[in-house]
């Protein structure tokens, strides 16, 4: 076989049409940045498919509804497990003048009720959800399975286009009010008193977190903590069936898991298949609830948020001071849906990606035991290694198939790529910093700039730090590092630890009652990391892009997050 067919065959390969080509896509886009914040670890073919077409097209289509001045969303590229994005940039001045005048209109009904927006988005992805989980996927004949297969497909781009009309929304008022606040007061995003007006919300993550507390306390009650503290989650799931109390206990949560709105449809890793939801391994929320028992504290975050909601409406009163008199409604304005962010964040990340992931894969794990069954593949998590066109092939008559030939080569290469990272970024620019000026923050993306991407943190070089990263959350404290880079990995961590992982995302929520800090690889001041570390009131540095390079676990380590400046004690 030729170089060119070599090429040719590499193109259409796990996503067709969305694999990385460094020619033809240096050519349409000179910069693409590896998107740490969800990519890392590696993405599995199936998943890597699902997200690079479903998640821009979401992109696409709210920026278009919303007419962003210099955005039109976003591209995404498939190389070696890692997502990489780019920006279709508006760089026309009278195309941008037109758009942000319709922008200016279009944002009005968030700005206004930005609740009902998102209420209804949830209300219609509920209803979404039921209709997938009406089908007995074990018991289902080829061609329902096939059926099945094209409703998650239209669930799936459906979710992200109801994902990120809340995140632009929300985010867009926050990318202007942080302008605004830079021209006219000289006050960063990075300010403790600019955080301190988007912290104190409630969200539907916290109430999870405060039941599965409330279950711990239960079980305390009725004389099955020693059992908690003394075993492993996936033990405690086994000796709870040897008691009278534990059976019951186990069957009240077993209930909660299956008729709460969200209960256990949700994902155990926000960004793959691979890791099971909570109904299907129960191990994993017994998992929270046995950390709760073993922490033996109060459920605090309801004071602490309190606490936090005072100080936010405090914040926003003494901030509206600093503004003219003739901008203060509309600062406010901005402020209020700026605001939305931090339940948002969360809420959202729960009724789109961990809700829809779940039943994706059960779907998925239903027909990938079929096709096992019929010998297409070595193992029911095969079907991970491949594309929707490959399993709609095979779907209907399996035992025609053979498709190892497939899913050997690429679980071998899927495998490899979670050996090693990915590069940071791929341009043909002359540094990081032109391609991240000219490419990025260019597109005045509030999502991208914000959240995937970061913005670029300032090095201080008379600091004498290790690493630099973007303040997250302020606060200095010293202390044990540990390194997390799987939720499996959570399992871990000791109180009073200081957290240094790639990323996180809202599985990662309750790790944030013990730990004295985080430090982050990716993200920026609107990723979940800097989110939850200030409803949490610890200090959070993201974005230093090898912190878990670096460090490593047992380190004594510093922070100063105000600086964004990371100091390895022990070398």
């Amino acid at each position: 076989m030729g170089e060119e067919q070599k090429e040719r065959v590499k193109v259409w390969d796990a996503t067709p049409g969305f694999e990385f080509n460094e020619e033809v896509d240096l050519r349409e886009r000179h910069s693409w940045f590896l998107d740490g914040t969800h990519s890392v670890p590696p993405w599995t073919p199936l998943y890597g498919w699902y997200w690079v077409n479903y998640c821009p097209h979401g992109t696409k289509a709210i920026c278009e509804k919303l007419s962003l001045p210099k955005s039109k969303g976003w591209e995404m590229r498939y190389k070696d497990g890692g997502s990489y994005n780019a920006w279709h940039i508006v760089r026309d001045e009278k195309e941008i003048a037109e758009r942000t005048v319709r922008f200016q209109k279009a944002l009005v009904p968030y700005l206004e009720d930005f609740d009902s927006v998102w209420q209804g988005g949830k209300k219609e992805l509920l209803s979404i959800y039921a209709k997938l989980k009406e089908l007995d996927v074990d018991n289902a004949t080829n061609l329902e399975l096939f059926h099945h297969h094209y409703d998650l497909k239209m669930a799936y781009m459906r979710m992200w286009e109801i994902h990120h009309e809340g995140l632009f929304s929300s985010h867009a008022a926050y990318l202007f009010l942080t302008q605004k606040c830079q021209e006219d007061l000289g006050i960063s995003d990075q300010d403790p008193e600019f955080q301190d007006m988007l912290v104190g919300f409630p969200n539907k993550v916290y109430d999870v977190d405060k039941d599965m507390w409330q279950f711990g306390k239960v079980a305390a009650e009725m004389g099955l903590g020693d059992m908690f503290k003394e075993n492993t989650p996936k033990d405690i799931l086994s000796k709870l069936q040897e008691t009278d109390k534990g059976k019951e206990w186990f069957k009240k949560f077993m209930d909660y898991l299956e008729t709460d709105e969200v209960g256990g449809w949700r994902m155990r890793r926000g960004n793959d298949f691979t890791e099971p939801y909570w109904l299907e391994d129960p191990a994993t929320p017994i998992g929270v609830v046995r950390d709760y028992i073993v922490g033996g504290a109060d459920y605090d975050l309801e004071a602490t948020r309190a606490k936090h909601a005072k100080r936010r409406e405090e914040a926003i009163a003494a901030f509206l001071t600093k503004v003219p008199p003739d901008k203060k409604e509309t600062y406010e304005s901005y402020i209020r849906l700026a605001g939305k962010i931090s339940a948002f964040s969360e809420e959202h990340a729960l009724y789109c990606e961990l809700m829809s992931q779940a039943l994706m894969r059960r779907g998925y794990l239903a027909m990938g035991r079929r096709l096992t069954e019929k010998g297409t593949i070595d193992q029911p998590e095969d079907i991970f290694m491949l594309c929707p066109d490959e399993i709609d092939r095979v779907l209907m008559v399996p035992e025609s198939y053979d498709m190892r030939w497939i899913t050997r080569r690429r679980r071998a290469e899927w495998e490899e790529w979670c050996t090693r990272p990915n590069p940071p970024f791929i341009t043909d620019r002359s540094s990081f910093e032109e391609a991240a000026m000219k490419d990025l923050l260019a597109s005045e993306d509030p999502i991208g700039i914000k959240v995937v991407i970061g913005d670029l943190p300032e090095v201080k070089p008379e600091l004498g730090a290790d690493l630099f990263g973007l303040c997250g959350c302020s606060g200095e404290v010293e202390g044990v590092a540990r390194i997390a880079i799987n939720y499996s990995d959570l399992i871990d961590v000791q109180p009073g630890e200081i957290l240094v992982c790639p990323n996180t995302n809202s599985a990662w929520t309750p790790v944030f009652g013990i730990i004295k800090g985080v430090i982050a690889d990716s993200g920026g001041t609107l990723a979940h990391t800097a989110i939850i570390a200030r409803e949490y009131g610890i200090p959070a540095i993201v974005n230093t892009r090898e912190g878990t390079a670096k460090i490593k676990t047992g380190m004594r380590i510093r922070m100063d997050a105000k600086d964004g400046a990371v100091y390895i004690l022990d070398k």
